[in-house]
């Protein structure tokens, strides 16, 4: 979710609601360039508690990073919970920051995962894991852009797995026994994966289900998806508790499509294939700036078309792994996991606003595969889950067919 798509979204939004969120935080949103490039302001230095307000703010109230989308997405809210989501049978979350575990049992890779077979490990030249630091902190913006080109490259998208590090190195790694799951290297391997997931799959099809609540409102979607990362295209569609497909995005030819089947209507905005990009490295993603400024976000992956902001998240999570992940100390790795057959960390933290984590990813494409974030403070709720998901396998492109809609203009 960028910030640009939160701006947009907001406007769509009535008043009473943006009021709502408002006792959240008071703050200044985010302001996004159209390469990615995210300013952030009115938080404090290091801890930005801002990045977290607007991931509250953007779940409770807009829902769906387009205008249309989140007013329409709103009018689903149910009046009482869903029980879809159960978090009886998971950890724990953890109390105490500085608690360390270690991995006593292996877990075999199953088929679900997505490895490289040695041979052609051999034949790959692999970037080194960057492992982490707090973030380099400036004087001014020119210092902080200037800070972020030099540690920077720009690659072709179709070329973006030459820059990968050895996964299946790590993977094993974490995964063999008496590994300290929350030494640096593990953190940083585990980091790296969320932030740069766009690197290590090609394409995805599957169903995400989604539970909010906030202030006695419920949502409970979901999502069927499918996504040609290659190529940068996409289409999910939404579906209520009555089984009715009410929206629906398309991502192609340079377009971003939204249906809203209800109503009839339908909007285009434009989404521009991006035929290269630049990556920063990972410890310069992010710039500490003094005030006024405060932060200065590098975001590869937010010019990159999911057809739906919230598949997006999911598929390349990576100004999640930023808000929640990017101090250390604020969370734990508690163990290695299977979800769909696939290989993953369960990971957990504890924030001084009163937010909960929990995350499940998978360790050899950086998908998140399970969120949880609630607030004690504010009685917020954010649950995601991917319920089917394949990797890497031949996606057909679905064409939007306007037939019997209104085009929906802004003049």
């Amino acid at each position: 979710m960028n910030a640009k798509m939160l701006d947009d979204a907001i406007n769509g939004i009535r008043p009473e609601l943006i009021e709502e969120a408002e006792k959240i935080n008071a703050q200044d949103m985010n302001n996004e360039t159209s390469d990615g490039e995210v300013h952030v302001q009115g938080v404090e230095v290091y801890r930005r508690p801002i990045w977290k307000n607007i991931l509250v703010i953007a779940s409770a109230i807009v829902v769906c990073g387009l205008a249309t989308g989140g007013a329409f997405l709103m009018k689903n809210f149910m009046t009482k919970p869903n029980d879809v989501f159960d978090d009886s049978d998971q950890d724990i979350i953890i109390t105490e920051q500085n608690s360390v575990g270690n991995n006593s049992e292996e877990v075999v890779p199953t088929e679900g995962t997505t490895e490289v077979d040695e041979t052609t490990a051999n034949a790959i030249e692999f970037r080194e894991l960057q492992l982490h630091n707090s973030p380099c902190y400036v004087d001014t913006m020119e210092e902080a852009k200037a800070l972020i080109n030099e540690h920077s490259i720009t690659i072709p998208w179709e070329k973006r797995k030459n820059y990968r590090i050895d996964v299946n190195h790590y993977a094993k790694r974490i995964q063999s026994e008496g590994y300290d799951l929350n030494s640096l290297e593990s953190k940083s391997f585990i980091y790296h994966m969320l932030r740069n997931s766009f690197l290590y799959f090609d394409s995805a099809m599957g169903t995400i289900g989604w539970y909010s609540s906030f202030e006695g409102r419920y949502f409970n979607p979901t999502a069927d998806f499918q996504i040609d990362l290659q190529n940068q295209e996409g289409y999910s569609k939404c579906i209520n508790d009555s089984d009715d497909v009410y929206l629906e995005f398309y991502a192609y030819n340079d377009k971003i499509i939204t249906k809203e089947n209800f109503s009839e209507v339908y909007q285009e905005e434009e989404g521009a294939k991006a035929e290269s990009i630049i990556l920063p490295e990972d410890n310069y993603r992010y710039i500490e700036i003094a005030p006024p400024d405060y932060g200065f976000n590098k975001c590869p992956s937010c010019s990159i078309n999911c057809a739906w902001n919230k598949v997006h998240d999911e598929l390349m999570p990576e100004e999640l792994a930023l808000s929640y992940l990017d101090n250390f100390d604020s969370w734990k790795v508690n163990c290695i996991s299977e979800h769909l057959g696939r290989t993953a960390v369960e990971l957990s933290g504890v924030y001084n606003d009163g937010s909960e984590l929990k995350m499940t990813v998978d360790i050899y494409t950086g998908i998140m595969l399970k969120l949880s974030i609630e607030n004690s403070n504010t009685d917020f709720v954010d649950k995601r889950e991917v319920t089917a998901l394949q990797v890497d396998i031949p996606i057909e492109r679905v064409e939007f067919d306007p037939s019997g809609l209104t085009k929906r203009s802004y003049k």
